[in-house]
């Protein structure tokens, strides 16, 4: 009887310990999910405000990294790239770096994409968050 209850101990500690690590990968998860929610959100604010201002100015010309406009909440630049069109964005109130980039395919084709990225605009983290 007494190794049944060990048996049965170790098993109900081994769950308990399994079911901790599956919650906090859940709440970590939620939380990068949050984040990703939060800067997609931001990114397209940049956006709008990158179209309104680009009616006066021909933003698309700046050098590559080159800061195109700041505002309150946020500094633009342009990036250059081979095959897409890239605005990068510094937000004021998060601290981070995120990148919006347009592809034009054949006909109406196109990719918009949006990305988490450092202050070089070099790395490429793809938002889990957006409008799909």
């Amino acid at each position: 009887m007494e190794s049944w209850l060990i048996v049965l101990v170790i098993a109900g500690g081994w769950y308990l310990w399994q079911r901790s690590k599956n919650q906090e990968k859940a709440t970590a998860a939620n939380e990068r999910l949050e984040k990703d929610r939060r800067l997609y959100e931001h990114i397209k604010t940049g956006m709008r405000e990158y179209h309104w201002r680009e009616r006066d100015q021909p933003l698309w010309r700046a050098k590559h990294g080159e800061r195109v406009f700041e505002t309150a909440h946020l500094i633009a630049f342009h990036l250059d790239h081979f095959a897409e069109s890239r605005v990068g964005f510094y937000f004021k109130d998060l601290d981070e770096y995120g990148m919006y980039s347009f592809f034009a395919g054949n006909d109406d084709d196109f990719i918009e994409s949006y990305y988490r990225t450092d202050r070089d605009f070099q790395k490429e983290g793809v938002l889990l968050a957006g409008d799909d």
